[in-house]
């Protein structure tokens, strides 16, 4: 018995591996192209070399091409030590694809990380180029979602739901996208920094301007509800970034994913924060803070909820039309290149200047203070409707001007 389990074992083995060529069956043109190409990944990374790793990528494909500059800039900011990648084996998609397995090895603060992963080649006027991670690809009406083979069925079973989130949007914000909407799924957290940062310790989903929305599948988040909520977050950044230019504070734009997440996260400020029951921030406190830095849960926790909340007050207070009309005029500023983490800076001194003239309020400081001064009235409005019922909330309200 123990004898045919291990011969099963091997042939199903050999039948796994079989379909990726070693170099001696494959054609030795074709094998030397992808290789170098491979070689000057590893080169190019090594040494910070942007310019020339971008000659390298797909030029047909500027979602990658945008995707790839934001993870050299990281790379650039956050060098990594020992970075290899070493070609594995190599197999034939049709007359100009190929997709190669590849192992990437380095070090990060004395941590070694590795990964094997297949990346995809594409034959362009006669040169081979780096197409990216390797994907299959399910296209419908305004969706194209790329995954892996395990991953077909879920695809299959979100992309009408994806194209109704898609519908929703457009009602919402009041544009289509001028690029079409790519979501990319990912099995393996290491993977996923290929086409975000290998600084990026952890995250669920992603979205940059310009990029593809990335999610991360994996056994606790692998179901069409939890997918559709991350992409639900994910696709309102697309929509926001994309109808401000990309000049959307990195509070604001959390906080506008956050509340319009699901249904249930689109109430007033007053029911989440009882729901909630978070420590709360300032408006400074919240802008001081590097989000991409973060590793404690509680600390990441307590930014998105306050941003959250934040937005829901501006909303209550202000109407959703105020928030369409702050996107509106933030697009009218300089767009940056780069990621909302780099750009940060440039992109809160925009809001600062543009939301007091859309809110019809004095200057930026009058909006914190707004915030400042609901704050401890918030906190007490929420223990008196627990414990004393809507009356004694509402009469607080009043006194308070909540």
């Amino acid at each position: 018995m123990r004898k045919l389990a291990l011969l099963m074992l091997i042939v199903v083995l050999a039948l796994s591996s079989c379909s990726l060529l070693k170099p001696e069956k494959v054609d030795q043109d074709v094998y030397r192209a992808i290789a170098d190409l491979v070689d000057a990944k590893a080169e190019f990374v090594s040494i910070g070399n942007m310019e020339e790793y971008l000659k390298i990528l797909n030029p047909e494909d500027k979602e990658l091409q945008i995707e790839q500059s934001n993870w050299m800039a990281d790379v650039k900011q956050y060098p990594v030590d020992d970075y290899s990648l070493e070609l594995l084996g190599i197999e034939q998609i049709d007359e100009n694809s190929y997709k190669a397995r590849l192992r990437q090895s380095y070090k990060r603060a004395s941590e070694e990380y590795n990964l094997e992963y297949y990346n995809a080649y594409k034959l362009i006027h006669g040169n081979f180029y780096d197409a990216g991670n390797y994907f299959e690809e399910l296209q419908k009406e305004n969706i194209t979602i790329k995954y892996t083979t395990k991953n077909k069925k879920l695809a299959e079973d979100i992309i009408d739901d994806m194209n109704e989130l898609y519908d929703e949007n457009i009602k919402r914000w009041g544009i289509t996208p001028k690029r079409p909407v790519v979501i990319k799924m990912f099995e393996d957290i290491e993977e996923l920094r290929q086409s975000i940062k290998l600084s990026m310790w952890q995250c669920a989903g992603w979205y940059e301007y310009g990029e593809s929305i990335k999610l991360l599948i994996n056994p606790s988040a692998n179901s069409p509800d939890k997918i559709g909520r991350v992409v639900s977050h994910e696709m309102t950044h697309l929509f926001t970034v994309e109808k401000s230019a990309g000049n959307l504070a990195y509070w604001l734009s959390e906080g506008l994913a956050s509340y319009y997440e699901t249904p249930d996260n689109r109430q007033g400020p007053g029911q989440l924060y009882k729901n909630m029951r978070v420590k709360l921030l300032t408006i400074d406190e919240i802008e001081a803070i590097e989000l991409e830095k973060l590793e404690d849960k509680q600390k990441i926790s307590e930014y998105y909820t306050n941003a959250h909340l934040i937005t829901a007050f501006m909303i209550e207070k202000y109407g959703e039309d105020s928030i369409i009309k702050l996107l509106e005029e933030l697009s009218n500023y300089p767009s940056k290149v780069g990621t909302t983490s780099e750009n940060d800076g440039y992109y809160r001194e925009y809001l600062h200047k543009v939301l007091p003239e859309v809110l019809d309020i004095q200057d930026y400081e009058v909006f914190k203070e707004e915030w400042k001064r609901w704050e401890p009235s918030l906190a007490l409005f929420g223990w008196l409707r627990l414990c004393s019922g809507e009356y004694a909330a509402s009469l607080l309200e009043v006194y308070c001007e909540v």
